[in-house]
């Protein structure tokens, strides 16, 4: 980037980053002191999150907990425009509910019904998997903490970003955490609110908290989390150039990443337990898991 003209750069980092390209060039053309693209890359970002979490709702996690692949939604997410989402948003959940808003027993007696696949899913994780396992929360990040390892290139402190950030406030998940902690039922169905409400142009930005950017820096809302660009510019050209991911923060060392996985029991689910903890996480790198049995070992 170093060198560049500005709008060279922007053009640049969605193809550089090109997994989550969209939200690339949004943190990256507000970094850059650019307007918002009216190419619509609001529209591709969100189309990015809800490709992340149908992949892992639908098939990963299926696959994972012995259940048959969701291939209807799969194909519908694949194929429908907006004029479809009703249709999609009923086919995911099996009933008219709104989660979010709903009430720890208006989810159980959804769960317990499991009018559909995720919701069968859920009631899956939610009968089997203790909610102490796995479970670890760190603070979010704060524009202190941003603008600080943006600085260093790297955290100075353990921090964690996820697509949970901007759901806590939602009634249903501030009931939750309050009784079971950041539990991984918590951060999948997460997922599942982030998923629904990406289902509509309108409904998809509702929840965003960003925090509030320093000059040169860019933020925007990713499927794993908070994502961060810092550009100096001089004259038109970029001087200097830096990206936070999420995975950046949350597989850190004594990061969240690290801290779910040592609140794991070590047993015969273990492995199956610290795959749900990725697919909560999300990380944007590969993740290679290895179990080390000794007794005072950690997966």
């Amino acid at each position: 980037a170093v060198g560049r003209p500005a709008e060279d750069v922007a053009r640049l980092m969605p193809r550089v980053f090109n997994l989550c390209g969209a939200a690339h060039a949004r943190a990256s053309r507000q970094a850059l002191g650019l307007p918002p693209d009216a190419a619509g890359s609001a529209g591709l970002a969100r189309q990015e999150r809800l490709r992340d979490h149908a992949l892992a709702l639908f098939a990963d996690l299926p696959s994972l907990l012995g259940h048959a692949p969701d291939r209807a939604a799969l194909r519908g997410l694949a194929g429908a425009g907006d004029e479809a989402a009703p249709m999609l948003r009923h086919h995911v959940l099996g009933r008219d509910i709104d989660l979010a808003n709903g009430t720890p027993g208006e989810l159980a007696r959804w769960l317990a019904a499991a009018p559909s696949p995720v919701a069968a899913l859920l009631a899956h994780i939610r009968a089997t998997v203790d909610p102490a396992w796995g479970r670890a929360e760190l603070p979010l990040p704060v524009p202190a903490d941003i603008a600080a390892a943006l600085e260093a290139s790297a955290p100075a402190a353990p921090r964690e970003t996820t697509v949970a950030d901007a759901w806590r406030a939602a009634p249903l998940l501030n009931d939750l955490h309050a009784s079971e902690g950041a539990s991984l039922f918590l951060r999948t169905l997460a997922r599942l609110l982030d998923l629904i409400g990406c289902l509509s142009a309108e409904a998809c930005d509702l929840p965003e908290t960003l925090p509030a950017a320093g000059e040169g820096i860019g933020l925007a809302r990713a499927a794993r989390g908070l994502l961060a660009h810092r550009a100096r510019v001089v004259a038109g050209i970029v001087t200097d150039y830096r990206v936070l991911s999420p995975s950046a923060w949350n597989l850190a060392p004594g990061g969240l990443l690290a801290s779910m996985l040592a609140a794991l029991p070590m047993n015969h689910r273990t492995p199956m337990l610290a795959r749900l903890v990725i697919s909560c996480v999300n990380p944007c790198v590969k993740v290679t898991l290895r179990l080390d049995a000794r007794e005072d070992a950690h997966a």
